[in-house]
């Protein structure tokens, strides 16, 4: 295959990732059958002769809204079990857009739109910035980046690979690089009440851990490229944060959050009642989004299981994995988190109703929340918060 429309420089450095399947012409039919459109021909090819292509360190021409030069290293493919794949759509992506890369060291995104919109053809490359200031509650704005794939790898440029020291390095026992395995605990702690975060075997104290559940009123219009509010349309996201003992903020701390947990999708596609919370387990299949911390690893293989129900306080148990210095770690969360309940917002105190039994799908039980109603804000609108109304469940 010759991708001739690869520029020189990206043509040679750009390689298969290690251990990624061949994409066989059944598994990418099978994908495109969920696509709206076809995938375009230009980021097909890549993906056909790749599925999945380290790039080396690139920057992509532009910066992102906390003024980062905006890197990517590797694009994405179709993985069997779903790791480093491609997203299609989802709760924080519009439906017409396939992800294929992450902006290095972020949580940022860079989308394909597989469909025409009034304002913008198919083919057209998004970058979606977690950081950019909005007036509504989404994770993401979008900006174009880029008019075709093609012109995206185009405006891409390689940065130099790191000169090799030529002083030999001393092969220090404690070198993450070198000996990985150092940063391991064996035996690992066992969480406790103490030190219920367990990281690569070794415990750690927290501070707090909640788990919030957002419903979302204003939902995304393609065609005028603006947030409506339709409160017969509300969609929920759950949401689960750790925050560390004495965590600075600096990279790598361990600030544990999975910002979107497929919660609806491991109970047949409907939402649970609260009191059903107390035996709920979830994954580790479905489109977890899950960081170890800030500009940290994200979190593979996710799986939650709740061990107990008492009023606000969930006691779980987060089993995962994370990848670092070319091994993968356990990553281990057993203990107390408060359910901060569920927030939204409205125009009018009259629609709550309709935003429960639309994004509940008619499963709210409204006696099992005691529901608190704010002050209409700057933006009109109201806030609205509903907290567990009892300590205790039948």
């Amino acid at each position: 295959m010759s991708l001739a429309f690869l520029p020189p420089a990206l043509a040679s450095r750009i390689r298969q990732a290690p251990h990624a399947p061949e994409l066989t012409p059944e598994r990418l039919e099978q994908f495109e059958r969920r696509l709206s459109q076809p995938l375009p021909a230009d980021f097909r090819e890549v993906l056909v002769r790749f599925n999945g292509a380290l790039l080396g360190n690139c920057t992509a021409g532009f910066r992102d809204a906390l003024d980062r030069e905006v890197r990517i290293d590797e694009l994405l493919g179709l993985r069997a079990e779903d790791r480093r794949g491609l997203e299609y759509g989802g709760e924080n992506i519009p439906s017409d857009v396939v992800v294929f890369a992450h902006q290095f060291g972020s949580i940022n995104r860079f989308g394909l739109q597989l469909t025409d919109r009034q304002d913008s053809p198919r083919g057209t490359v998004w970058f979606f910035d977690s950081d950019a200031p909005t007036e509504t509650e989404d994770l993401f704005v979008a900006r174009e980046c880029a008019p075709s794939f093609s012109a995206f790898l185009a405006q891409l440029t390689p940065l130099p690979d790191a000169a090799v020291d030529p002083v030999p390095v001393v092969d220090a026992p404690d070198d993450p690089w070198r000996h990985p395995e150092a940063l391991e605990k064996v035996p690992a702690d066992a969480p406790t009440p103490e030190k219920p975060l367990v990281l690569a075997g070794h415990g750690h104290a927290i501070e707090s851990a909640r788990l919030d559940v957002y419903v979302r009123t204003w939902v995304p219009d393609l065609e005028a490229r603006e947030y409506r509010y339709q409160p017969d349309r509300a969609t929920v996201m759950y949401s689960l944060e750790i925050h560390a003992r004495e965590s600075s903020g600096e990279d790598g701390v361990p600030e544990p959050h999975a910002q979107t947990i497929p919660v609806a999708a491991a109970t047949g596609g409907r939402h649970p009642t609260l009191a059903e919370w107390g035996t709920l387990v979830v994954g580790p299949e479905g489109d977890w989004d899950a960081w170890y911390g800030n500009d940290a690893p994200s979190l593979q293989d996710n799986r939650l299981t709740v061990l107990a129900l008492s009023g606000a306080e969930l006691q779980v148990r987060w089993e995962a994995s994370y990848s670092q210095y070319g091994r993968d770690f356990a990553f281990l969360f057993e203990g107390p988190v408060r359910l901060e309940g569920i927030r939204f917002d409205v125009k009018d105190v009259a629609d709550i109703d309709g935003v429960l039994a639309s994004a509940f799908g008619g499963r709210h039980q409204a006696w099992e929340w005691t529901r608190k109603v704010g002050e209409r804000d700057e933006r009109d609108r109201v806030p609205v918060t509903l907290v567990p109304a009892r300590p205790e469940f039948p």
